[in-house]
């Protein structure tokens, strides 16, 4: 095995979807392979932190509300099921773990894409803060927000003034160096490059599939969450609409925590607008 083909099933392997055979082969190549390795446990602490992530989200939690009212729902569905008396109540708590379990899988499964879905875009996240902000290797030459608004869609045009040039946060202030969009792995970027406690940081926006969202109705505030660090640079994330928000830079992880929660209400409110 070579390491392409390593790393083409690294997350198949990490989510445990392949043949015994093939994760034999992978384990031997990791053996005698440190740059698979790294790779594969940069995957994994990812997976992991998006993983802790979610679990610990209280947002997820059902609110009360829903609960009381599906469960006027079901007992009133109950009273009209065409039973012989004495196994109505039966009925309504068969109907009731029946609705409930089909809630719970469907939040599994939209967990499990998400962790998948954020893990591959954090990893496209960080190759384009390495390859615009730190070092231009890009295939594309950047373009301005403005022109990205009017190709691609409004959400660009909010990052031409959200956050501000001057961003205060809990360490220390952060100063806006550039804004423009710009295209690494054939996936689009809205891209900030900050200054940010003697480092350049990157704040990058990026579509995200639709659909996969776990927030409830009325959830109005961002949940940021740790992906610990993706070739040596900590990651930081936190979706708003339909977009996946990222902060990568060589910065300690609590440290690019605070900078994102101090830029996430306002840019949340923002891109839930257009």
């Amino acid at each position: 095995m070579e390491c392409r083909d390593l790393r083409e099933m690294a997350d198949s392997f990490l989510a445990e979807e392949l043949l015994t055979e093939t994760n034999h082969e992978i384990l031997r190549h990791l053996e005698t392979c440190r740059a698979c390795r790294a790779d594969v446990a940069a995957r994994r602490a990812v997976r992991e932190g998006i993983r802790r992530a979610v679990q610990n989200a209280s947002s997820l939690d059902p609110r009360p509300e829903f609960i009381a009212q599906l469960r006027t729902y079901l007992a009133n569905e109950a009273r009209h099921l065409p039973v012989r008396r004495g196994i109505k109540l039966r009925g309504w708590w068969a109907l009731a773990a029946t609705v409930l379990l089909a809630v719970a899988i469907g939040f599994a499964y939209r967990g499990r894409d998400l962790i998948t879905t954020t893990a591959t875009l954090a990893r496209a996240a960080v190759g384009d803060h390495r390859n615009c902000a730190l070092q231009f290797k890009l295939a594309e030459q950047p373009i301005s927000l403005e022109d990205a608004a009017q190709r691609y869609g409004a959400a660009y045009r909010v990052l031409e003034t959200v956050p501000p040039n001057d961003v205060v946060t809990a360490l220390g202030p952060a100063h806006v160096l550039e804004r423009h969009a710009c295209v690494y792995g054939g996936r689009r970027f809205a891209h900030i490059v900050l200054e940010y406690r003697g480092e350049r940081v990157s704040l990058l926006v990026t579509a995200a599939k639709r659909g996969l969202e776990l927030a409830l109705p009325g959830e109005t505030l961002p949940h940021v969450s740790s992906a610990g660090r993706i070739d040596d640079i900590s990651v930081v994330s936190f979706r708003a609409s339909g977009q996946m928000v990222f902060f990568a830079g060589d910065v300690a992880q609590a440290d690019l925590m605070t900078l994102a929660e101090a830029v996430a209400e306002p840019l949340y409110r923002e891109l839930a607008g257009v």
